[in-house]
């Protein structure tokens, strides 16, 4: 197994039957890779495969640990986070990321588990230590696939608990410096503060920042464009410019 990804079992007991049935419908054509989903008909389980990365060293960089939502099924198939599209298109977060200074890769449109191992042994250029890190730990399509897959109630008392409980280790454990996220649903789950409709907001050149919660210590949290908005002529620039921004503040708090 890659060391970017990791196996988690859940026990489904009586709800098994009826969350087996909604899978194919909502996990698509993924249900069929069983080393992403794998169903246990016997134990009543569903052992599922994630991704996070965090690097195998430590450096004298500053650490960053960019937060998103939940792994995309076709990324964990190719190997690494935000992986080109089923259609091959190419995520827009690198060319953002590498536009706004936050990282130069050694190479030009690397593969996906080129750019795993080159995160994961720190072999790119940046003033950061870059950690990367899913809230969900289950891969699905669109984050609200997780509800609509295991239903209200084991999202609230297993998946719910258990991500916020492995959230607060990651960051006691790993000490960042600062949070990154691209989604606000995610945002508002981690930080002191929440925010409603913020995009006209980040248009107008305002950085969205708050606080971590509950972890002991000062550390800043971010809100910058989701990597998949473009519903604007301008997108690439309004990237740019707002992971700027973040990086200027990262860098010198």
């Amino acid at each position: 197994m890659s060391p970017i990804h990791f196996q988690t079992t859940y026990s489904l007991s009586h709800q098994y039957d009826a969350i087996k049935s909604r899978a194919p419908k909502i996990l698509g054509k993924f249900i069929a890779d069983t080393k992403i989903y794998n169903f246990n008909d016997q134990e009543k389980t569903l052992t599922f495969t994630s991704e996070r990365l965090i690097p195998e060293v430590r450096s004298a960089r500053q650490r960053v640990l960019l937060l998103f939502s939940n792994p995309h099924p076709h990324s964990i198939q190719q190997g690494m986070f935000l992986s080109p599209s089923i259609n091959g298109r190419l995520s827009l977060f690198w060319q953002g990321m590498e536009d706004a200074g936050w990282f130069s890769l050694p190479e030009e449109n690397p593969c996906p588990k080129c750019l795993a191992e080159t995160f994961f042994k720190l072999n790119y250029e940046s003033p950061f230590e870059l950690l990367f890190y899913c809230y969900y730990s289950f891969p699905t399509r669109y984050p609200v696939d997780i509800v609509k897959l295991f239903g209200k109630d084991f999202f609230e008392e297993v998946i719910e608990q258990e991500a916020r409980e492995e959230f607060l280790r990651i960051m006691q454990q790993e000490a960042p410096a600062a949070v990154v996220t691209f989604n606000k649903g995610v945002f508002n789950l981690v930080s002191t503060e929440s925010v409603g409709k913020y995009i006209e907001r980040l248009k107008a050149g305002e950085v969205i920042q708050s606080q971590v919660r509950n972890v002991g210590r000062e550390v800043p949290i971010f809100l910058t464009y989701p990597t998949g908005w473009r519903y604007d002529k301008e997108y690439r620039e309004y990237r740019r410019k707002s992971l700027e921004r973040v990086k200027g503040l990262v860098f010198r708090g």
